[in-house]
């Protein structure tokens, strides 16, 4: 098969290398890789390590949350629990006093009525009358015959009461003691305790009249004195609770501002009539507040001692410990994290080392391999270039190369002399239009009315008619020849000034490829088809 006859076949550069990118050295291999038996079985193991230890950290803080509350609950209840058992021991104290005193004042009548006078009680009697506001005796009509408050004799028993602060709200000192003028003490600066106390009474009957008896009203000193002393916190509440009616008797703290008399009906005292004394969590009947309880029932009494503190004030240490914990135990959660995410990381980035290392030594081999090709297409790049440029030298035809700007690149001395040009007039650079502009000025387009509308029109035709561009115009002799174009695929163009006798484009050919990109024709071989 002779060289005319014999197509070229576009090839890669390098025999058997991939193409490679611009900015690499060696190919990426971008793959995903799968990832072995081994280094899953690390990374299990690693994964697991650091999940036990966060389970086991938070199993440890939980439990020590738990155990601190527990011990602070506990804590708490005991206290309360003595707190209610000494309040209901002094109230049983205060209330036997009572019941003795009336009944040394039931022997004194019985011996002799008539030198009993109860005016004469309270220097008598200063016992009674630090847990008693009114003593009485009252005939079978509940009239008061004596009292230790002049203005009650001949009312309704309780008819005094209107003057007494009872059943309203009171102000004791700091301390508990009672402050009858509702004033700070000098030099008291501590918050005053509110208490209200309800009307309650102890009586005895007498032998003579029928149905008479005597009586004495009842309000506990001693409560507001163990409330301030119990320190019950803000809000803490201490109260008596009638065991067969349900309703309060004396209540101290906050609470007695505005306090629910009625608490039959309630959760709270349902729970501490189940025995004589206990402990109960829940909404305080006398304000809802949620509380902490602890109730105890006043010996041979229908009165049952209620002392009590708010849960959160309770459980406040202990929450704070706990939040202490949660944060040690998120720190070594954390700590324990970023230890195993650092092994992970390590484990994979030795793995992502070694297959890099590997990359690079199959890269370099192929690089090896590439420059040797290159070296071989280099030479045979160099052969084909000097094969082209003795064909374009001696060819009978003008032939010039544009680049891909349309610029000149190369030409023969054919070119110069077809165009009806200079030697000199001619350089690398000159642009197409100023090509066409020096043909006219030489008279290769005859004569011209408009010289730069003739330039524009033939660019625009070579531009938009790369391949089948034929434009007339005359030789050095006026003898008339045209101008063939043919694009190239780097978008340049190939002009070919040649009369129409010798020059017919062979419409099996194809445009000339990048000799980079083409196998050149062997060495022997001067034939170029276009």
């Amino acid at each position: 098969m002779s060289g005319s006859q014999r197509r070229t076949h576009r090839r890669r550069t390098g025999s058997t290398a991939r193409r490679y990118r611009p900015s690499e050295l060696v190919p990426t291999d971008n793959r995903r890789h799968r990832i072995g038996p081994a280094e899953l079985l690390a990374s299990g193991a690693v994964a697991t390590v650091s999940i036990l230890l966060i389970v086991l950290i938070w199993i440890v803080a939980n439990r020590a949350i738990q155990d601190q509350r527990t011990e602070t609950l506990d804590r708490a209840e005991q206290n309360l629990k003595a707190h209610a058992a000494i309040l209901a021991e002094e109230v049983r104290h205060e209330l036997l006093l009572v019941d003795q005193s009336l009944a040394i004042l039931q022997d004194a009548w019985k011996q002799d009525s008539d030198r009993v006078d109860l005016t004469l009680v309270q220097k008598t009697m200063p016992a009674l009358a630090s847990v008693s506001d009114d003593i009485f005796i009252a005939d079978e009509n509940r009239i008061i015959r004596q009292d230790i408050l002049p203005a009650a004799v001949g009312q309704g028993v309780g008819a005094a009461y209107v003057t007494f602060p009872h059943g309203s709200l009171e102000s004791f000192d700091s301390d508990g003691n009672r402050n009858r003028e509702g004033r700070l003490a000098v030099g008291q600066t501590a918050t005053p305790i509110d208490g209200r106390e309800f009307l309650m009474y102890v009586v005895r009957p007498l032998d003579h009249p029928k149905n008479w008896l005597v009586g004495a009203s009842y309000r506990s000193d001693e409560l507001p004195r163990l409330f301030a002393e119990s320190n019950l916190g803000f809000n803490g509440i201490a109260a008596l609770v009638d065991a067969k009616r349900g309703v309060i008797q004396a209540v101290i703290g906050p609470s007695a501002r505005r306090p629910k008399v009625d608490v039959s009906k309630s959760p709270m005292y349902e729970a501490i009539q189940r025995g004589d004394s206990g402990l109960w969590i829940g909404p305080t009947a006398t304000d809802e507040l949620q509380r902490l309880l602890a109730y105890h029932r006043v010996p041979d009494r229908d009165i049952i001692v209620v002392a009590g503190t708010p849960l959160a004030q309770v459980m406040g240490p202990a929450d704070g410990l706990a939040q202490g914990y949660r944060s040690v135990a998120s720190v070594a959660s954390l700590i324990v994290a970023t230890i195993g995410g650092m092994m992970l990381w390590g484990l994979f980035t030795l793995r992502a080392n070694a297959r890099r290392h590997r990359v690079f030594e199959r890269g370099q081999t192929e690089l090896a391999s590439t420059q040797t090709d290159l070296v071989t297409a280099r030479a045979r790049a160099n052969l084909t270039a000097m094969q082209l440029h003795s064909l374009v030298e001696g060819s009978g035809e003008g032939i010039a190369i544009l680049d891909s700007e349309l610029c000149l690149s190369s030409w023969n001395p054919a070119y110069v002399a077809a165009a009806r040009l200079e030697p000199d007039a001619l350089c690398v650079g000159l642009p197409l239009d100023e090509l066409l502009r020096r043909q006219a000025q030489a008279g290769a387009f005859g004569p011209l009315e408009d010289l730069e509308a003739e330039v524009a029109r033939r660019v625009a035709s070579l531009r938009t008619q790369r391949d089948r561009a034929e434009l007339p115009q005359s030789g050095p002799q006026d003898e008339p020849i045209t101008l063939h174009a043919r694009g190239v695929p780097d978008g340049g163009l190939v002009l070919i000034l040649g009369g129409a006798t010798f020059w017919q484009p062979n419409p099996a050919a194809k445009a000339m490829t990048n000799p980079e990109d083409e196998e050149p024709a062997p060495a022997g071989s001067a034939s170029i088809e276009w």
